[in-house]
């Protein structure tokens, strides 16, 4: 019999785990994984995914960035905008707008440090950004729409598009501060053509001439001129592209016979294109894309098509994402709200509470176990609501609350039952917030009796202590994540008029540091994370209550999906982290006994099984 080793000259490697991928040499890699007795190969694979949908859906747009950090400018809804929106990977969040409102506008460059630049009238303006806000550069040599672009903020390309009278070739270099126009111009004049890559790596594909041409011609550009690659599969125009000249995918568009809008995907080697099986979920044209983006990661948002405000992601070769989306968990057996919580989406604590007629004060303690809930025969000593909780589901603190009137009670759970603390908050309070662990916590904000305090106290596992600076904004209502010596405040009311505020704030165990606003104020709202990656979620704005979720990285907040039963007074397993997540309880308006779980987006290597006889 002929043995595998003399067929390839190399016996399979065995091998306790999986490997890490590399993209340049593993495709077809065989190997046999002794811990799960399974023989495994890397087999190139692609798909395209729904992304988080737009907030202000609109067509011809331009784009920035990569899948995880992409960025959108300008297009048109009914008239031509300036929105600038950037995208973190699941959601998109709206930021300053562009100086020029336009369509049909060229973008490159990154999500933080980008460029646009042509479109509206008279096409020739160009605008830098610098993740906070844009600022007017020099104008294009050539105006023009209809444009294509390349390269990073400080070596970019522009390239195509019509112009004055007719469809150009033109082409020009930005150096950070001024255009220069390059004696060559693209082999094939085109207009609605798609460009990716680096100044000296970029990747001109598809396009037209008019309304009834559409193009295949695919060139590539060294620094210096342009250079005929093979042609595109599908002819098309208004397509996206991401990659570089010798690696590239292209997507989407619209082909002929007009006004089609194309799904075809295709895959470039530096010399020739192949067309993949998968395709975009929607035909999509005239839409935004990630043209700092590689083959194996790209983004396509807007353009015309079933919904101008979607999002795909296009992911190649070896990554998986989890769903990043709240999941129903088990109801919850205690109608409540303003209830506290502790521990995480698989060991949660909720203790605590109003009950379903809004006035009754809870004792009642529930332990979830990722699936449903059990309510444990004893519950808090003292009966309250609106109180702090932080801990994990075998060792929680409760402090402070309403009984109805403000509360200084402290109390430590075991995992089966709850003792007093001999000595409890310094300042009663109700309406209070806090972050921490059962030994080693912070209690913040509250009623105490005044509205909106600033007051803030050090727990040690003992006792507390005041801390002698409090928050730079008094607020009840809040929110809190994070341990004693890097934790986050967020949200909440504030005085006189207890307005809703968007506002957060920083602690590094002695001070307070005021941080980015969120992106929708809010008060009686849930968290859970770290200083920098945490999560917020639920609320209320004022009158009504949101399912708003918001990230944040330590510096700034993002949107992400929301929560399926939009509830303030919501209770959080505050011991969670960014990435797993749990909600419960809470007015929806009417106490809730819903149950949530988020899990944020996670890339994994792919391996496929291979059988064998």
């Amino acid at each position: 019999m002929t043995t595998y080793r003399g067929i390839a000259g190399g016996r399979v490697n065995f091998l306790s785990s999986d490997p890490t991928y590399n993209s340049t040499q593993d495709d077809g890699q065989v190997w046999y994984n002794s811990t799960t007795a399974t023989l495994k190969a890397f087999i190139a694979t692609g798909a395209w995914s729904a992304g988080g949908n737009m907030t202000t859906g609109r067509v011809q747009l331009a784009g920035a960035g990569t899948q995880a950090a992409g960025l959108a400018m300008g297009g048109e809804t009914t008239v031509a905008v300036a929105n600038t929106e950037s995208y973190n990977g699941i959601a998109w969040t709206p930021v300053a707008n562009m100086n020029t409102a336009r369509l049909d506008l060229a973008g490159t460059g990154l999500q933080t440090a980008a460029l646009a630049f042509g479109g509206g009238s008279p096409g020739n303006a160009s605008e830098s950004w610098n993740g906070s806000a844009w600022t007017s550069t020099p104008s294009l040599n050539t105006a023009r729409t209809n444009l294509a672009g390349s390269g990073i903020q400080t070596a970019a390309l522009a390239f195509g598009g019509t112009g004055t009278p007719a469809v150009t070739g033109a082409t020009e270099s930005f150096n950070g501060s001024t255009w220069t126009s390059s004696p060559n111009s693209l082999n094939t004049a085109r207009r609605d053509l798609a460009g990716t890559g680096l100044q000296t790596t970029t990747l001109a594909c598809g396009g037209g001439t008019g309304p009834t041409d559409f193009q295949t011609a695919t060139e590539s550009y060294n620094g210096t001129s342009w250079t005929a690659g093979g042609n595109l599969n599908t002819a098309r125009k208004d397509l996206g592209v991401s990659g570089n000249s010798t690696v590239a995918v292209a997507f989407g568009g619209a082909a002929p016979p007009a006004p089609t809008n194309s799904t075809a995907t295709e895959l470039y080697n530096g010399t020739a294109w192949t067309t993949s099986p998968a395709t975009l979920a929607s035909g999509q044209s005239g839409f935004g894309y990630s043209n700092q983006g590689t083959q194996t990661d790209a983004l396509a948002f807007g353009g015309y098509g079933p919904a101008t405000n979607n999002t795909e992601e296009w992911n190649f070769g070896v990554y998986s994402y989890s769903a990043a989306a709240w999941a129903s968990g088990g109801n919850i057996p205690t109608t409540h709200y303003y209830g506290a919580g502790a521990g995480t989406q698989t060991t949660g604590l909720s203790f605590g509470g109003l009950g379903p007629n809004f006035t009754t004060l809870l004792t009642t303690t529930d332990l979830y176990n990722g699936t449903s809930w059990t309510t444990n025969p004893t519950g808090l000593n003292t009966a309250r609501a609106t109180l702090g909780g932080v801990g994990t589901q075998t060792a929680a603190l409760a402090f402070g609350g309403e009984e109805p009137a403000a509360s200084s009670a402290t109390e430590k759970w075991n995992g089966s039952a709850w003792t007093s603390n001999p000595t409890g908050l310094n300042t009663a309070r109700k309406n209070i917030s806090g972050f921490g662990t059962q030994t080693a916590a912070v209690a913040f904000g509250g009623n105490a009796p005044v509205n909106y305090t600033t007051t803030t106290e050090n727990w040690n596992g003992t006792s507390w202590t005041s801390n002698p600076t409090g928050l730079n904004t008094g607020r009840m209502y809040a929110t809190g994540f994070g341990i004693q010596t890097a934790g986050i405040a967020a949200g909440g009311q504030i005085g006189p008029a207890g307005a809703a505020t968007a506002t957060s704030e920083s602690f590094n165990g002695t001070s307070w540091t005021s941080t980015g606003s969120m992106n929708t104020a809010r008060f009686g709202l849930g968290s859970a994370g770290i200083q920098t990656a945490g999560i917020i979620f639920g609320g209320s704005p004022g009158p009504a209550v949101t399912a708003a979720s918001e990230l944040f990285n330590g510096t700034s907040w993002s949107n992400i999906p929301s929560l399926s039963t939009a509830r303030n007074g919501i209770g959080s397993a505050t011991g969670g982290s960014q990435t797993l997540a749990l909600a419960f309880g809470g007015d929806a308006p009417g106490a809730s006994v819903a149950t949530e779980e988020w899990t944020g987006e996670i890339a994994t290597a792919v391996s496929k099984t291979l059988t064998t006889s």
